[in-house]
């Protein structure tokens, strides 16, 4: 049996809080160790581990804190998949929400369609909440009972799971998902205003546009590639928050998605004539300079954003591929 006793540890293990595992495990060993002898046999690690029983059963009487919505044997695995659900919930949420945004937003001003988004949206994020909250809250009440009026199938070691083969930095869940929201609000009011507002966005002299800020037509050529590239960085952002560590598979979509928000943005920003001459020439009326000298001026500082923009992309990719790597090579310290 191929590495039994640490498999038994780490299942235990993964189910207590991160401060109790270190003392746990160190009691678990040893009393393990002294309950096998000196007979290491497998057929002697098999009876000892069966003795001390299911890891999930164990590990609830080394917790020290009680908990009563779900009962101690399921309430880890409860809060696993809660989290989990919680997300395809809210993403998918998120996702019918700003699409329904698009179709059927009719507000007259700016401040209406920035509030009619974040009201909707946050409304829609806490009713999936709710909803994840009491389908997976009765599904396991539900898995309980049956247990409980059925015989439940003996745990046998077979049962036990594989030992992660590497220690990758872990997600912190909770801020992902926080990013995941404020990206799906923010995205959907950038679209927003595009498609609806591009005509109002620009120079303004006593409540009249004197010169507008971006040449339409282009904007319009532009949004259907910022819907694509909004929509994979919000699966990606999805993803990450679903993914519990950094590893090579989430590292490189991220890094895909990346690039690609970067490429598409730096190819907007630098596009021929997206800004509007008119508005050059207001500024240029403003500030007592000639136009040719506002436009240098505005191409030089677009060029200095771009690199900003390269460099800051740059840092964090080179960031997750150093702690992804160093994560890979780490040897798993859940069992010593």
């Amino acid at each position: 049996m191929k590495n039994v006793i640490e498999r038994y540890v780490y299942d235990v293990m993964r189910r207590l809080p991160e401060n109790e595992r270190d003392e746990v495990r160190k009691e678990l060993v040893a009393n393990i160790d002294d309950m096998l002898g000196e007979d290491r046999s497998d057929e002697n690690i098999e009876k000892v581990l069966l003795e001390l029983g299911e890891p999930r059963l164990l590990a609830t009487r080394y917790q020290t804190k009680e908990r009563y919505l779900i009962s101690p044997a399921y309430f880890d695995d409860y809060i696993r998949v809660l989290k989990i659900v919680m997300i395809v919930f809210i993403v998918v949420s998120l996702v019918f929400g700003t699409i329904d945004l698009l179709i059927n937003l009719d507000v007259s001003s700016l401040w209406e369609v920035i509030g009619s988004i974040l009201s909707r949206l946050i409304g829609d994020v806490f009713t999936a909440l709710l909803s994840a909250f009491a389908w997976v809250t009765v599904i396991f009440w539900a898995i309980e009972k049956a247990n409980l009026s059925t015989k439940r199938e003996e745990w046998n070691l077979k049962k036990l799971p594989e030992i992660p083969k590497n220690n990758s930095p872990k997600i912190n869940r909770t801020g992902a998902i926080v990013g995941l929201v404020i990206e799906s609000i923010f995205s959907a009011i950038f679209i927003i205003l595009l498609i609806r507002y591009i005509d109002y966005i620009g120079i303004y002299e006593n409540t009249t546009m004197v010169a507008p800020l971006f040449t339409k037509e282009i904007i319009e050529a532009f949004i259907p590639i910022f819907i694509v590239s909004i929509s994979i960085s919000i699966i990606v952002s999805a993803y990450k928050a679903y993914h519990p560590i950094w590893d090579i598979k989430l590292s490189s979509i991220y890094t895909f998605s990346k690039i690609l928000t970067l490429v598409i943005t730096l190819v907007f920003i630098n596009y021929p004539n997206l800004f509007n001459i008119l508005m050059f020439d207001k500024i240029a009326e403003y500030l007592s300079l000639t136009t040719s000298k506002v436009i240098d001026g505005f191409d030089k500082g677009i060029r200095i954003f771009s690199i900003f923009l390269g460099v800051m992309t740059g840092i964090d990719l080179i960031a997750t591929w150093i702690k992804t790597l160093k994560g890979q090579k780490a040897i798993s310290k859940i069992i010593e």
